[in-house]
């Protein structure tokens, strides 16, 4: 198969953000974490588009109530479909799953190397991210299409990374466990539960190993805390990216997220390729971080600032992505398609209605009554 250098550098710039590829080197930046390699029968469970539940996350009282309500005991209509339909079990993987929550207290953050379930945020009782048992983890994961993306794509062949790959790393890049990875690159990351504030989550951006620029996670939200302490959050996630993530990661160009939550502590949550594909700009615009890019002075050993960009006032509800997830997709498609019509057609200043109209008025209580740090983003 032939593969362009560009695409070279995008599977070598995914694997080197891969959470099972530096977690080791900054264990002491970040939440404790437990790393579960995924079998390959669990990853072409999880594609499945089908959301049945795995029969461990039901105990035996459960399971005979699940049967009574689906018509197994009880009901006519369905008995043709038992044999179309299997419930599926993964004992021993289950197990490490319960197991591995247990080790980080109780409440962990899942996600895939690359990226969390944040769009099946929806499907859990309680709308949030927090797994405390098997039957969250698996649900999130199930509906999750972002995360179907991660374990569907990332294969390029391995032997021709190599080379690109021993020029952009650094001299104390681990590689012992570079044959595991050849075998098995498919992992499912537990993080420690944390309850972030999200006016505390900060993106990072780097490039010819510089940071050029800051945003929130949290665009285009008002959070007073940012703008009382602008200073004091630029100096200590400048102060953390040279001190340890500057000598450390290997890349040259790259994103990470971090949480600042109070003077002096900073904690690293991800990294991701500086690329519009793979990472929102969010208070910046790609073309802009590019053209920063071109006037840097590789040579020159004195950084400026970064750009610091967010909001000093607030402008009221702003739009929020987090407002797409759990609305069919048939039925964003319908709004885009009505408001581009309604555009083209429409002669008054009157804007017209859009999918975010839509989304903020009608489904506005849902989300505002939801607690802002019940949540951890990665």
């Amino acid at each position: 198969m032939h593969v362009n250098n560009q695409e070279i550098k995008e599977c070598v710039d995914l694997r080197a953000c891969a959470y099972t590829n530096w977690y080791k080197k900054f264990r002491k930046l970040t939440f404790d974490s437990v790393c579960i390699p995924l079998p390959q029968e669990i990853v072409k469970y999880l594609l499945d588009e089908i959301i049945i539940l795995p029969k461990e996350c039901y105990s035996n009282d459960e399971e005979g109530a699940f049967e009574d309500d689906n018509g197994a005991a009880g009901g006519n209509d369905d008995d043709d479909d038992e044999d179309d339909v299997v419930q599926p079990e993964f004992p021993e993987f289950s197990q490490t799953l319960a197991s591995a929550v247990s080790r980080l207290g109780g409440a962990v953050f899942v996600k895939t190397n690359w990226n969390s379930p944040k769009d099946a945020f929806w499907i859990t009782a309680g709308q949030t991210m927090c797994c405390k048992d098997i039957t969250d983890i698996y649900q999130l994961l199930k509906a999750s299409g972002i995360c179907k993306e991660d374990l569907g794509c990332h294969n390029l062949p391995i032997f021709d990374l190599e080379p690109l790959a021993d020029a952009c790393s650094s001299t104390d890049t681990d590689s012992s466990d570079s044959s595991a990875s050849k075998e098995n690159n498919q992992f499912l990351i537990f993080k420690k539960w944390h309850d972030i504030h999200p006016g505390t989550e900060f993106r990072c951006f780097v490039r010819n190993k510089k940071l050029i620029a800051i945003s929130p996670r949290d665009w285009p939200q008002y959070h007073e805390y940012i703008s009382t302490q602008r200073v004091n959050i630029v100096n200590d996630i400048v102060s953390i990216f040279k001190e340890h993530i500057k000598p450390k990661f290997p890349l040259y160009d790259y994103v990470f997220d971090v949480v600042r939550d109070t003077k002096d502590r900073v904690s690293l949550l991800d990294f991701s390729p500086f690329s519009e594909k793979h990472s929102e700009s969010l208070a910046f615009e790609w073309n802009e971080l590019l053209d920063d890019c071109e006037t840097i002075d590789e040579d020159d050993e004195e950084e400026e600032d970064p750009e610091f960009r967010y909001l000093n006032s607030d402008c009221g509800i702003q739009p929020s992505k987090r407002n797409n997830y759990g609305i069919p997709k048939d039925v964003i498609d319908m709004f885009r398609a009505s408001s581009s019509s309604s555009s083209n057609e429409q002669t008054s200043t009157e804007p017209p209605n859009t999918l975010d109209d839509v989304i903020n008025n009608r489904l506005e209580n849902i989300f505002l009554n939801q607690p802002d740090d019940d949540r951890q983003t990665t």
